[in-house]
């Protein structure tokens, strides 16, 4: 069984892992905004609120 110290520097990597995952979206939507793609620009900012949702779940649990 893994410690809780393991438990929580899984949680603080995924947090990493979906920061970097915010940095590549905001970039592809300014880009698709620019190319004047707005449905995908529409539909990166979905996934960008699904990825800040399930970060702020994580730094909840983690923080606990």
């Amino acid at each position: 069984m893994k410690q809780p110290t393991d438990r929580a520097q899984e949680e603080w990597d995924r947090i990493t892992d979906i920061q970097d995952l915010l940095i590549e979206r905001y970039v592809e939507q300014k880009e698709a905004l620019r190319d004047g793609n707005r449905c995908r620009a529409i539909e990166l900012e979905f996934e960008i609120e699904e990825l800040r949702r399930e970060k702020e779940k994580i730094k909840h649990w983690a923080a606990a």
